[in-house]
C-alpha cells in the first residue's frame, strides 16, 4: 500500500520509544510468553535484540505478576522497567503506563505485544522509515488484511490513549484516524500472528511447547 502525505512534522528514530508489552498473566499458554524459547533466544529478547539492531533508544518493558521471573532476562540490555500492577485491566492499561513515563523527548511510541516475537528486523526497520517519512499519526503492518504488530503511534494521539475506556482498546482510535494512517504492506505473517496457546507456538516453531521447555531446561 502506498502512504498518503501528512500534516505531521517528521520524527527521527531517537524520537521514538520501543514499548514492549509483557504485562499479561499467559493463562492460555500456561508459561509467560515472554519466556518461551524462539530458537536459542527467548520471545522478549528477540524482540529487544530487533529493537537494538534497527537502532531505537532505550526500550520500555511493561511487566506483569512474572516480572520478578523475567527481569533476570533482560537485565542486560539497559532497559526501563514499569510494571501493570493489575494486567487484568487490558493491553491498553499497559499502553497508558508506558506513555505516562514516556520523556518529553519521544515524539511517537513504537508498540510490541511480547506474544508476536517474529517480526522480522527488516520489516520494523522499514515500518519506522515509513512512519518517518510520510508524516503520519499512525503506522503498522498490514499482511492481507489484517492488521500487525509493532505499531506506531504518534504523540499527537497519547491523550486519546489516556482517556479511552480500557474495556475499548485502542480500536476505535485507529478508525478515528484512518486517514492519518500509513500501512505497511508486507508477506511476513509472523506480524499478524498472536502466540497465545500451545498450539500457536508449535505452528510457530515447529515444535511443542513441552519439547521446547524440556529443551531450554536441559
Amino acid at each position: 500500500m502506498e502512504s498518503v502525505a501528512f500534516y505531521i512534522l517528521m520524527s527521527t528514530i531517537n524520537s521514538i520509544a520501543p514499548v514492549i508489552l509483557a504485562a499479561g498473566d499467559s493463562t492460555r499458554m500456561g508459561y509467560p510468553k515472554a519466556l518461551l524459547p524462539l530458537g536459542n533466544d527467548l520471545f522478549i529478547n528477540c524482540i529487544l535484540k530487533t529493537v537494538q539492531k534497527v537502532g531505537f533508544s532505550e526500550p520500555t518493558v511493561i511487566l506483569g505478576k512474572s516480572a520478578a521471573i523475567i527481569e533476570p532476562h533482560i537485565a542486560d540490555f539497559g532497559v526501563k522497567i514499569l510494571i501493570n500492577p493489575d494486567p487484568d485491566r487490558g493491553q491498553l492499561s499497559s499502553i497508558q503506563i508506558a506513555l505516562t513515563n514516556l520523556g518529553p523527548e519521544f515524539d511517537a511510541a513504537l508498540i510490541w505485544p511480547v506474544d508476536i516475537p517474529a517480526a522480522p528486523e527488516d520489516l520494523v526497520r522499514r515500518l519506522t522509515e515509513l512512519f518517518i517519512n510520510s508524516g503520519a499519526l499512525i503506522s503498522f503492518p498490514v499482511c492481507g488484511d489484517k492488521r500487525g504488530h509493532p505499531a506506531i503511534f504518534h504523540h499527537f494521539l497519547f491523550q486519546e490513549f489516556m482517556n479511552a475506556p480500557l474495556a475499548e482498546g485502542p480500536k476505535k482510535i485507529l478508525l478515528r484516524h484512518e486517514r492519518e494512517t500509513s500501512m505497511l504492506a508486507v508477506q511476513e505473517s509472523a506480524s499478524i500472528k498472536d502466540i497465545d496457546t500451545p498450539s500457536d507456538y508449535e505452528e510457530l516453531t515447529g515444535e511443542t511447547l513441552d519439547s521446547a521447555l524440556a529443551r531450554r531446561r536441559a
